[in-house]
C-alpha cells in the first residue's frame, strides 16, 4: 500500500521513545523465517474484564503508543488461550512481535491457529508474514499476493477491480479474531470469545477502539464468514456479491462486499446497508445518528444522512480525513464537503504543514450509534464508508442492539464531537472522481 509518510514517520519516531515496551531482540532477527520456535508456553488466565463486554479505546495521552494497548490485550487472549480450542484471525496489517509470539507459542501448546492474512504482506521481505509461515501448527491462507505497488492483488473473495470509482484492487480489511474459549483468572473458562476492531495489529498512530465479547450466536456467525474467507482465499475463486447479513437473535453482522444492483454503477446507493438503514429511520421524536468514520466517501451515504436530518433526525458526525487520497493530501472528498456544507462536520486530527502534509492524530475509527427513545443500536468494525469497502474489500460491520457497549462508545463519540474542530469547505471543490483507498497503512 502507499505511505502516509509522515504520520509514519511521527510513528516509528514514538516507537523509539517507548522502547522499554518493545522487544530488545532486533525485530528482524527474532520474526525470520529461520528464528526457532518458541517451546509451548504455559496458558496465563485472563482477567473476565476483558472478555465480557470489553471495550479499548485509546487517548490523546497514549499517542507514543500506537496500539501498544490493543496488541497487549490481543496478546493476552492468545496467551489464555488452552490447549485443544480454535483461535481464527484475520489480518490486514500486522508486525506487533507481541502478537507473533503469542501465536507462536498458542500453537506449540496445541491451539488450532488459523490466519488469514492480506497479501500486501506476502512477500520474501516481510519477516513478520515469514515468521507465521514457518511456525508448526498455524494454518496460514494468504489471500493475494505483494504487487510492486505494496498491494494485495486481490482481497480474499474478490479480485474485481472498476470501473469507477473502483481503481485500485481489492483489500482483506477485516481485523477480528474468534476463540472458541480462554482461561479465565480465578479458574473459569469463558467461551465463544469474539474481538472486533478498528486497529489493525501495528503501529499506526490514530484513535482506534477494539471490543471483546462472549456471544455464542455472534460467535458462531464470525466463524462462518471466517471459514468463507479461507475457502475463497484457498480456492482463489472470486464472488464480487459474497456480502450477507448474519442474524444473532436482534444483533446483526454485516459482511462484503457487496455489488450493486443491476442496471446500477458502482457509486450508487444500490445494496448498501447503511443506506438502508438511514434510509428506514423515521425520525420521528428524538431519533439520533452519531457517525464517527475515518473517511467518508460514499455519495448515497452523505445523502441519505443528509435527508434523516431534513426530515428530523438528529445528525452529528466525526471524521478522520477530508481526502481520498494518500496521506490525507490533495483535493477534499466532493461528497464529504457536500456534507460540511449541509451540517457541522467534526473533523479529528487534521492540520496541514507548508508541504500540505497531515499532523496531528487522526480518528481511524469506525462506529455509529443511533438512538430512538430508549432503543439504541451500536454499529462498528471495520467498514470505511467508501467504495472500496462497499464494491471490494473484505469488511465487517457488528450491530449490537440494545448492548451495554453503547455506554462507552457513546463517550467516545462525545468526546471527539466536543475537541475536534468543525471543518469548512473552501470555495473552489475539485470535480474529480472520489478516490476509495481504504486505510492507506503503509505496508513496506
Amino acid at each position: 500500500m502507499r505511505r502516509r509518510s509522515n504520520l509514519r514517520s511521527l510513528a516509528m519516531a514514538a516507537a523509539v521513545l517507548t522502547a522499554v515496551s518493545l522487544p530488545a531482540t532486533p525485530v528482524a532477527a527474532r520474526t525470520s523465517a529461520e528464528a526457532a520456535v518458541p517451546a509451548a508456553a504455559a496458558v496465563v488466565p485472563i482477567a473476565a474484564s476483558e472478555v465480557r463486554n470489553y471495550a479499548w479505546f485509546n487517548s490523546k495521552a497514549e499517542f507514543s503508543d500506537m496500539h501498544n494497548g490493543v496488541g497487549a490485550h490481543v496478546a493476552r487472549l492468545i496467551n489464555a488461550t488452552p490447549r485443544g480450542a480454535t483461535l481464527s484471525l484475520t489480518l490486514y496489517f500486522f508486525n506487533r512481535q507481541e502478537v507473533l509470539d503469542a501465536l507462536r507459542a498458542a500453537a506449540g501448546r496445541g491451539v488450532r491457529v488459523r490466519i488469514v492474512i492480506n497479501g500486501s504482506q506476502v512477500w520474501a521481505g516481510d519477516a513478520f508474514y515469514q515468521g507465521l509461515k514457518a511456525t508448526p501448527g498455524i494454518t496460514l491462507v494468504e489471500c493475494g499476493t505483494r504487487r510492486a505497488d505494496k498491494q494485495s492483488t486481490r482481497g480474499c473473495m474478490t479480485d474485481r477491480t472498476g470501473p469507477s470509482p473502483l481503481g485500485n484492487p481489492p483489500l482483506l480489511h477485516d481485523k477480528f479474531m474468534t476463540i472458541s474459549s480462554v482461561r479465565l483468572a480465578g479458574g473459569s473458562t469463558a467461551r465463544n470469545v469474539l474481538y472486533v476492531s478498528s486497529a489493525n495489529l501495528d503501529y499506526y498512530a490514530a484513535y482506534e477502539n477494539a471490543i471483546t465479547i462472549s456471544s455464542e450466536g455472534l460467535y458462531a456467525d464470525y466463524l462462518r464468514y471466517f471459514n468463507s474467507l479461507m475457502a475463497h482465499g484457498r480456492s482463489g475463486a472470486s464472488d464480487d456479491n459474497a456480502g450477507r447479513t448474519y442474524a444473532a437473535g436482534a444483533h446483526r453482522l454485516y459482511t462484503f462486499p457487496r455489488r450493486e444492483a443491476a442496471g446500477s454503477t458502482p457509486g450508487s446507493g444500490s445494496n448498501d446497508p447503511i443506506v438502508s438503514i438511514l434510509k428506514g429511520l423515521s425520525c420521528s421524536g428524538s431519533t439520533r445518528v452519531d457517525l464517527a468514520n475515518f473517511r467518508i466517501q460514499r455519495r448515497a451515504v452523505v445523502n441519505a444522512l443528509i435527508a434523516a436530518r431534513k426530515r428530523g433526525c438528529q445528525v452529528r458526525i466525526v471524521t478522520g480525513a477530508k481526502s481520498g487520497a494518500p496521506h490525507d493530501k490533495g483535493n477534499p472528498m466532493p461528497a464529504l464537503v457536500d456534507l460540511a456544507k449541509a451540517m457541522p462536520v467534526h473533523l479529528c486530527g487534521y492540520t496541514e504543514n507548508d508541504k500540505g502534509e497531515q499532523q496531528g492524530i487522526p480518528m481511524h475509527e469506525k462506529f455509529m450509534i443511533i438512538r430512538q427513545g430508549s432503543q439504541s443500536t451500536l454499529y462498528l468494525g471495520s467498514h470505511n464508508l467508501t467504495y472500496r469497502a462497499l464494491r471490494q474489500n473484505d469488511e465487517n460491520i457488528l450491530a449490537l442492539r440494545n448492548h451495554p457497549l453503547a455506554t462507552p462508545f457513546q463517550q467516545r463519540f462525545e468526546s471527539h464531537h466536543s475537541t475536534c474542530w468543525v471543518y469548512t469547505p473552501g470555495s473552489s471543490v475539485a470535480t474529480t472522481a472520489d478516490d476509495g483507498d481504504g486505510d492507506d497503512e503503509a505496508t513496506a
